[in-house]
């Protein structure tokens, strides 16, 4: 599962590649998204986030699918 670690690590490459728009959203069951905690996401705006119960987040599908494509090629940044 994609954390917000990962999207840390790919912090540079997540700006340009999606601007502006938001891509997560830490401590998601003290929101008024925590139903998505018990579904495994929800949408916002029009976006699917997944829910990840490791770190209590939600991340967008897309930019969960691209974290792991950029961790299976192997750059380095996996620490």
């Amino acid at each position: 599962m994609v954390s917000i670690e990962d999207l840390r690590k790919y912090e540079t490459e997540l700006k340009a590649k999606f601007g502006g728009q938001q891509i997560a959203v830490a401590g998601a069951s003290r929101t008024i998204f925590s139903v998505a905690r018990h579904y495994g996401g929800c949408k916002i705006s029009g976006k699917h986030f997944v829910y990840n119960a490791e770190d209590d987040s939600l991340i967008r599908e897309d930019v969960v699918k691209w974290v792991k494509k950029r961790k299976k090629q192997g750059d380095g940044n996996e620490g």
